[in-house]
């Protein structure tokens, strides 16, 4: 018998809402730390490694969630952190979490009525 909840859109769902907290927390971090001199702003990467992961057919929780040091030009404190760039990263963060638990939700809703027979 198939693996109804945690066929590959769940696991995938899951992987991508673990990887938009751990973006929304290194924003946060950043921001936190806008003035603080030396400080590199962190970066989180993980959808091309999902993508490649539902490509090549691998669990999509193998997916590698990276956290990398920011290279770009530091300010004269020797802080890279771009404030307008981390609020509007932060919104975009917020927008996908909400789309990707909606998806989430609407599997779950699926499911509900496949077993209930109805939507309620």
């Amino acid at each position: 018998m198939p693996d109804l909840i945690g066929d590959v859109t769940m696991r995938a769902l899951s992987q991508a809402l673990t990887g938009l907290s751990m973006r929304q927390r290194t924003i946060a971090d950043n921001m936190a730390n806008v003035d603080t001199p030396g400080f590199l702003a962190g970066k989180v990467d993980f959808e091309s490694s999902l993508k490649s992961a539902l490509a090549d057919g691998i669990d999509p929780r193998t997916a590698n969630l990276a956290t990398a040091r920011s290279l770009e030009p530091t300010r004269t404190n020797g802080s890279n952190v771009n404030l307008d760039e981390e609020s509007v990263a932060g919104h975009e963060t917020v927008l996908a979490t909400q789309l990707a638990s909606l998806a989430m939700t609407n599997k779950f809703k699926s499911l509900r009525t496949a077993i209930t027979g109805s939507g309620a």
